[in-house]
């Protein structure tokens, strides 16, 4: 039986092809996005196609209780996560005058504070086992 990895931010770009990656290779897939639709589609190919289990969270990891939702529910269902990949996240284009604060707040919100709780809660389990990973997925664009 593959081991699980729980990609959150997986509805498109790095976190489905990662997603894709993972489930190809035999892991089981706990999907976490906002967009509920496009996880159980997801979800339902790759059980289809590579014969994994795949579960569907549909939360924004930024909400406030969310990450700690989302360890409960896994707790409950008796799903072992080995693998967190923290990939939910957006960034801003424009000078700092120029952006609007909520939007900064909001990504401050998913790229650092649910990251770092989704790690917090995960992680201590993985360590107990001895064995699991984190990755903690970044990217940037910079205009010259």
């Amino acid at each position: 039986m593959g081991r699980t990895v729980l990609i959150s931010g997986v509805s498109g770009g790095i976190g489905k092809e990662l997603a894709d990656r993972f489930a190809k290779g035999g892991h089981n897939i706990v999907l976490v996005a906002r967009s509920e639709g496009k996880i159980l589609d997801l979800a339902q190919e790759y059980q289809n196609k590579y014969g994994i289990q795949a579960t569907v969270i549909a939360k924004d990891v930024a909400a406030p209780g969310v990450p700690e939702e989302i360890f409960n529910e896994l707790k409950e269902k008796k799903i072992v996560v080995d693998y967190l990949i923290n990939n939910a996240g957006f960034g801003l284009f424009g000078t700092f005058m120029e952006t609007d604060m909520e939007q900064e707040i909001n990504m401050i919100d998913i790229n650092i504070k649910s990251l770092t709780v989704m790690t917090k809660l995960f992680l201590p389990d993985m360590i107990k086992r001895g064995h699991g990973g984190v990755m903690n997925v970044a990217s940037l664009v910079v205009d010259l």
